[in-house]
């Protein structure tokens, strides 16, 4: 009967203890989040050697059969930004090792502190509007690839908004928050997450 009773004793402290310590399996946060603005141009109707998609971690790049952007914008007929995400546009072509997600979340740019952990789409494109924020799911294997995120997680998170767009210009006014720690969700600029 003791054994039984010590056994649960120590399964309930493991619980608590894991509980107030966070994730023991996740590895902790060192880098802190990082802020960038970008000016990009529409996919249609701007030169031809204009940046027209972004990579995260990368910054303002174009669009191409290579597939090193995470998303490359347009501009609709009714003025509003089209996001794709790089699979929206490369389909199987652009590999199973990296994978974007969009999702559409509320309030404003500066008041999102963490994105959502699930409901991100990798194949549809999101037509927003200027002040839209978008949460950002990326998983690329050259990011976050060692035996502690095959634990944990092997996704990187950000947010993303268009500020406003020159429609003549076809230029796309944007800011980004990436975190750069594998399965942390915060994107606060310039702060380490601690959950």
């Amino acid at each position: 009967m003791l054994p039984t009773h010590l056994s649960r004793v120590a399964v309930v402290a493991f619980a608590v203890l894991a509980v107030a310590c966070g994730d023991p399996t996740r590895a902790k946060a060192t880098y802190a989040s990082a802020s960038a603005s970008y000016v990009l141009y529409a996919l249609t109707g701007a030169p031809p050697v204009t940046p027209n998609a972004l990579n995260f971690f990368g910054g303002s790049t174009r669009a191409s059969a290579t597939f090193a952007f995470d998303i490359a914008l347009d501009i609709d007929a009714t003025g509003k930004v089209v996001v794709y995400p790089v699979r929206a546009l490369g389909g199987a072509l652009a590999g199973t090792l990296k994978r974007v997600g969009l999702q559409t979340v509320s309030g404003g740019f500066e008041s999102v502190r963490e994105v959502p952990a699930a409901g991100y789409d990798t194949v549809g494109a999101r037509t927003i509007a200027p002040g839209t924020v978008l949460a950002v799911e990326l998983r690329d294997q050259s990011y976050c690839y060692s035996a502690i995120s095959l634990v944990t997680s092997q996704l990187l998170y950000a947010k993303f908004v268009v500020d406003s767009v020159h429609l003549t210009t076809r230029k796309i006014f944007t800011r980004v928050v990436v975190d750069p720690n594998c399965g942390y969700r915060m994107v606060v600029p310039d702060s380490v997450p601690t959950n």
